[in-house]
C-alpha cells in the first residue's frame, strides 16, 4: 500500500466534505478513522482542521511518518453530496478497499447528478416569501420578497463568476437587493420594505455559521471557531452595510419600523411559513427528497415549540434555548433513521431561529438612529444566538457520552 497515495485520496474526501458543509470535528473524525482502517495507529493520526486548512500527519505501520497538507479556497454547501461522501468514509473504514476501488466510488459521488438549478431558485423563492411573512409581513409582501429572493440567487450566481471575494459578493449583493425592496414599495407591488427586506436578509444571512462558530469554541474547536465566528461577524456587517445603504440615501425606512413587535402573524401562519422556509432551504442547501420534507417538518415543529414556551416564559433565552434543544435532538433521531450526518438536518429544521429580524431591525435602528431600537435588537440577536449555540452543545456532548458509552461495552 502506498501510504502517501492513501492519504492524499483521504484528503480529497476530507476536502470535499469540509467544502460540502460538514463540521470540523466530523472531517477530522473521518481523517482517523479512515487511516486507522489501513493499519495506521489512530493515536499517531493528527489531523488539524481550520475553515481553509487542512493538516494531516501519520505513522503508516512501517514507522514512516507522512505529512500533507490541503489549503481549502472554496465554499459551495451541498447536503446530498456530504451525505454520499460521508457514507463512503463509512464503507472505506468498514470494508477497506483498494486504493483503486476507493478511488473510483470516490469519483462516482462526485460526479452523482445534482439537483435541478430550477430547484435552488425555487427555494430562494420559498425562503424570502415566507420569511417575510413569517416575520409579520403581509401576503403581497411576501410575492415581493420572494421576487427579491429571486434577484439575490441571480445576483451571487453572476457576480461569482467574476469576484472570489464572499464578502464583496455579498456587500454587493445586498446594496442591490436593499434599492430593489424599496423599489417595490415604491411601485406598490409590497407594503412594509422591513418584512420585505428581512425575507431577503434571510438567504445571506451567516446565522447557522455564527451559531455553529460559538458551539466550536464551547466544545473546544477554539482556532477553527474563532475564525468562523470572525468570518460570520463579517459577512454579517457587510450585509448590514449593504442594506443600510439605499436607506440612508433615500433617508431611512421612515415610519415602518416595528421592531420585531411586528411578528404578529397568528401561529398556524407562522408554523406553516415555517415549514415552507425550512423546506426552501433545504433545496438552497441541495438536499433532495425525503431529506428536504423531514427537515421542512423539523422547521415547523421547532417553531411550535418556541412559540408554546413563549406563551409560559417571558424573554428570548429560554424559549430560544428549549427548541435549539429540540431540534438538536429531532436532528440526531432523523440522522439515525436516515444515516446521515445530524447537521444535514439541524442546519435546515433550525432555520426559523436564525436571528434575522433582530440583524435587520438592529442594523435599521443604526441608520435611522433609533438608539433604542438598536440596542435592544441587538440584545436580542446574542440572546437568541448564544441560547441557539447552548442548546446544540448541550445534546452533541450527550450525543458523544451516550456513544463513547455504547462503544465501551460493545
Amino acid at each position: 500500500m502506498d501510504y502517501n497515495k492513501l492519504l492524499q485520496a483521504i484528503l480529497d474526501i476530507a476536502e470535499e466534505m469540509l467544502v460540502c458543509g460538514a463540521e470540523v470535528s466530523r472531517v477530522e473524525e473521518s481523517i482517523e478513522r479512515m487511516c486507522g482502517a489501513y493499519g495506521c495507529d489512530r493515536r499517531r493520526v493528527n489531523a488539524f482542521i481550520i475553515t481553509s486548512n487542512i493538516q494531516v500527519t501519520l505513522e503508516d505501520p512501517e514507522g514512516h511518518i507522512i505529512t500533507q497538507i490541503r489549503r481549502i479556497v472554496r465554499n459551495d454547501t451541498n447536503f446530498d453530496r456530504l451525505d454520499h461522501l460521508n457514507d463512503l468514509s463509512r464503507y472505506i473504514c468498514r470494508e477497506r478497499p483498494p486504493l483503486s476501488e476507493l478511488l473510483r466510488r470516490y469519483e462516482a459521488v462526485m460526479n452523482r447528478r445534482g439537483l435541478p438549478e430550477w430547484v435552488e431558485y425555487l427555494g430562494a423563492l420559498l425562503i424570502a416569501g415566507c420569511f417575510a411573512v413569517f416575520f409579520g409581513g403581509e401576503a403581497k409582501d411576501g410575492a415581493a420578497a420572494a421576487l427579491l429572493g429571486l434577484l439575490i440567487t441571480l445576483a451571487m450566481r453572476f457576480s461569482g463568476r467574476f469576484e472570489e471575494n464572499q464578502l464583496a459578493k455579498v456587500f454587493m449583493t445586498s446594496v442591490l437587493a436593499g434599492f430593489a425592496a424599496l423599489a417595490e414599495v415604491g411601485l406598490g407591488l409590497g407594503n412594509n420594505v422591513d418584512k420585505i427586506m428581512i425575507g431577503g436578509i434571510m438567504l445571506l444571512i451567516p446565522g447557522i455559521a455564527m451559531t455553529n462558530s460559538l458551539r466550536d469554541m464551547l466544545i473546544g474547536d477554539l482556532a477553527s471557531g474563532l475564525l468562523r465566528l470572525v468570518n460570520s461577524l463579517l459577512l454579517a456587517t457587510a450585509i448590514a452595510c449593504g442594506f443600510a445603504l439605499p436607506l440612508i440615501l433615500t433617508g431611512g425606512a421612515g415610519g415602518q419600523l416595528a421592531g420585531m413587535a411586528g411578528m404578529t402573524n397568528r401561529m398556524p401562519t407562522q408554523v406553516v411559513t415555517a415549514l415552507l422556509g425550512s423546506v426552501g432551504f433545504a433545496f438552497f442547501l441541495k438536499m433532495k427528497g425525503r431529506q428536504a420534507v423531514l427537515a421542512g417538518v423539523g422547521g415547523a415543529a421547532t417553531w411550535l415549540i418556541y412559540l408554546l414556551c413563549q406563551q409560559q416564559i417571558e424573554g428570548y433565552f429560554i424559549p430560544y434555548f428549549i427548541a435549539s434543544i429540540f431540534v438538536a435532538i429531532y436532528a440526531e433521531i432523523m440522522a439515525r433513521v436516515n444515516r446521515s450526518p445530524a447537521t444535514i438536518f439541524l442546519t435546515a429544521a433550525a432555520v426559523p431561529l436564525i436571528p434575522g429580524g433582530s440583524l435587520y431591525y438592529t442594523m435599521a435602528g443604526l441608520v435611522n438612529r433609533e438608539q433604542q431600537l438598536f440596542a435592544q435588537s441587538g440584545e436580542n440577536a446574542l440572546t437568541m444566538a448564544l441560547a441557539i449555540a447552548l442548546g446544540f452543545v448541550s445534546i452533541a456532548i450527550l450525543t458523544r457520552y451516550i456513544t463513547g458509552i455504547s462503544s465501551q461495552r460493545k
